[in-house]
């Protein structure tokens, strides 16, 4: 991981991207269509802790990335801030920015600002819009949180998914229920509780799948993520595995007979196979 307040000055970049970019999703993808092949992004990180669309994002990045902490420079003018970009950068010849970047102490300084502070290009990207709703961060992580994946899916341009280690269940899917990949995972946004249409990627091969995400109200009441891999059992030969939510099939529920919650999994099976049958392949990104 590049850090732009330790890395020496990098006399190769032109131009430069600057933003959070959370999600890495389709507005991002068309800002990046304005950086030239020595581009570069500096993506200013909040708080450690807060949950990401996106933990990873040079996957999703067509160049490199260099990253700064928001605390580490939130009390900078915005003189100081551009000087120093010139300082990192002194071949820099391009901002790009979306319409909404502010910058600055207390974030004093817009986008627009940038046209009198820097010498050289700026381009100032306007609101990228699908069907007339504005394509931000922030919404996306919405979605997630109340389990519409298919708005996540239409503004991040593929299937929102997160990655974890894969850990010890309770033992009882192989026994009474259905067998499941366990996984743990953080600095993710948790799709809402509840019962998902899935892929799952585990031993490098992508599985249709159903995943449960939330507390198993019907057992310990401990918080799970799992995932029931389609007419196959599956032997995990590595660490981690990865599961890419398509879509919600029901809210989370209690049952009183574990014959009863077997039943209603058996349903979400068959649920989930004729909405895989329909997902868009191209939406898998893992």
């Amino acid at each position: 991981m590049k850090n732009f307040l330790s890395m020496p000055s990098d006399k190769e970049v032109q131009s430069l991207a600057l933003g959070k970019f959370d999600g890495m999703h389709l507005a991002h993808k068309e800002l990046f269509k304005y950086l030239d092949k020595k581009g570069a992004l500096l993506c200013i990180e909040g708080k450690a802790d807060s949950a990401s669309l996106t933990p990873s994002k040079e996957r999703y990045s067509p160049c490199v990335i260099i990253y700064v902490a928001f605390e580490e420079i939130s009390q900078w003018s915005g003189e100081k801030f551009i000087i120093t970009l010139k300082q990192k950068f002194p071949s820099l010849k391009r901002l790009v920015v979306g319409y909404d970047f502010h910058f600055g102490k207390n974030r004093a300084f817009s986008a627009s600002d940038l046209y009198h502070l820097f010498v050289g290009e700026v381009i100032i990207m306007p609101e990228y819009r699908i069907n007339g709703v504005g394509v931000h961060s922030s919404l996306i992580k919405e979605f997630v949180r109340y389990g519409d994946m298919d708005m996540a899916a239409a503004m991040l341009g593929r299937y929102y998914h997160l990655q974890g280690v894969i850990i010890k269940g309770q033992n009882l899917g192989s026994k009474r229920l259905y067998a499941t990949i366990n996984i743990q995972t953080q600095g993710y946004v948790m799709p809402q509780e509840g019962v998902y249409a899935s892929f799952t990627k585990v031993n490098e091969t992508i599985k249709p799948s159903v995943c449960f995400v939330g507390h198993r109200l019907s057992t310990d009441r401990h918080f799970s993520i799992e995932s029931h891999i389609l007419d196959e059992e599956i032997v995990c030969q590595s660490d981690m595995a990865s599961i890419c939510f398509v879509r919600k099939i029901r809210d989370n529920q209690s049952f009183s007979d574990l014959n009863l919650l077997k039943e209603r999994i058996s349903q979400d099976i068959i649920t989930s196979k004729a909405i895989l049958s329909t997902a868009q392949m191209i939406y898998i990104d893992m």
